[in-house]
C-alpha cells in the first residue's frame, strides 16, 4: 500500500513538471559577407517560423519546414549582434550568430550582373571662358595748331579704352527626374510567376501597399544602392507587409533582371519561397540607369 502511494506521489510531480522540455535540436547560423547562412536539425516536421533578430529587433521572419533543412537571408549591413530563432510546434529553438570582428562595409546582395555600357549620356559641355587679350598701348597724338616756335607742345599718349570681355554665362543642367517603368515592373511580375509555375507554386497577387513600398525603395537605391536606407534603417521599415526584397540596377529589360536574379542563390529563394502570395515591383531609370526592387508578402 505504501508503495503505491509513492509511486502516485512520483506520477503527481511528473504531471506537475513544466512541458517545454523536448528533445534535443541543432540550429546555427554563420554570416558570411553580408548574408547569413542559417541550418537546422530538429526532432519535428511540419512548417515552423524562422525569426532573424539584429539589435534585438526582427528583421526578417519566414515560414520554412522542420527537421533538416536551410536558407539564406541577406542582411545589407553587417553590424551590431544578431540572433535566430525557431518556433515548432513543439517549442522554440534559439541561436546567437557574432558578426565579423572587423566588418567591411558590405556590397550590396543584388548581383549586377549587366553594367550599363551602352546607355548614352546627355552631357552638356562645359562653356570655355574665353579672354579677349587686352590691345597694346597706343599713341594717339593730340591735334595741335601751327607750333609756335617759342614753345613745342609735349605729345600726350592717351591709352586706348580696354575692350570689354564678356564671360558667357554657364547654365547648370536640371537634375535628370526618377520615371516610373510599370510595363516594365508588370513584365517582371508575370515573369516570377511563370518561374513558380514550372516549380509547382501558386502565383503572386500584385499588392498595392507593396508595389507602393517597392517605389519608394527604388528611389532609394538610385541614390544609395543597398538594402541599408538612405536614413540607416533596414530595408524592412519601408512597409510592415513587406518580408523579402530582391534589388538590382543596370539591366535594362526584364528578362535580363530576371536572369540576374535566378543565378543568384538568395534572390532565386525570394521568388520561388511557397510561403509567399504576394508581391509588388517598382522599376525606375534614374541617369540612364534602371533601378529595380521586388517586395514579397504573405
Amino acid at each position: 500500500m505504501k508503495r503505491c502511494i509513492l509511486w502516485l506521489i512520483i506520477l503527481c510531480i511528473l504531471t506537475l513538471l513544466p512541458t517545454t522540455a523536448w528533445a534535443s535540436g541543432e540550429l546555427s547560423g554563420k554570416i558570411e559577407g553580408n548574408t547569413m547562412a542559417i541550418t537546422w536539425n530538429l526532432p519535428c516536421s511540419g512548417t515552423c517560423t524562422l525569426t532573424v533578430y539584429q539589435n534585438g529587433w526582427p528583421i526578417c521572419v519566414w515560414n520554412v519546414c522542420g527537421e533538416n533543412g536551410g536558407t539564406c537571408v541577406p542582411l545589407g549591413d553587417v553590424r551590431g549582434s544578431y540572433s535566430i530563432r525557431l518556433q515548432t510546434a513543439q517549442g522554440c529553438y534559439s541561436a546567437n550568430v557574432n558578426a565579423p570582428s572587423a566588418a567591411k562595409t558590405p556590397l550590396p546582395t543584388a548581383v549586377e550582373t549587366e553594367k550599363p555600357t551602352d546607355v548614352e549620356f546627355d552631357v552638356t559641355p562645359k562653356p570655355v571662358e574665353v579672354t579677349t587679350p587686352m590691345p597694346a598701348e597706343s599713341a594717339t597724338p593730340t591735334a595741335s595748331a601751327v607750333p609756335t616756335p617759342s614753345a613745342s607742345p609735349t605729345p600726350t599718349f592717351t591709352p586706348a579704352p580696354p575692350a570689354q570681355t564678356r564671360t558667357p554665362a554657364v547654365t547648370a543642367k536640371p537634375t535628370e527626374p526618377v520615371s516610373s517603368r510599370t510595363d516594365l515592373a508588370a513584365e517582371v511580375v508575370r515573369l516570377v510567376n511563370e518561374e513558380r509555375a514550372k516549380q509547382g507554386l501558386s502565383a503572386l497577387r500584385t499588392d498595392d501597399e507593396l508595389t507602393r513600398a517597392a517605389c519608394v525603395r527604388a528611389s532609394e537605391i538610385a541614390t544609395s544602392f543597398s538594402h541599408t536606407r538612405p536614413s540607416g534603417a533596414s530595408w524592412s521599415t519601408v512597409s510592415a507587409s513587406a518580408y523579402g526584397e530582391n534589388i538590382a540596377r543596370g539591366q535594362r529589360t526584364a528578362e535580363k533582371v530576371m536572369a540576374s536574379w535566378m543565378t543568384s542563390e538568395g534572390h532565386r529563394a525570394n521568388i520561388l519561397r511557397a510561403s509567399y502570395s504576394s508581391i509588388g515591383v517598382c522599376a525606375v531609370v534614374s541617369g540612364g540607369v534602371t533601378y529595380w526592387v521586388q517586395l514579397f508578402g504573405h
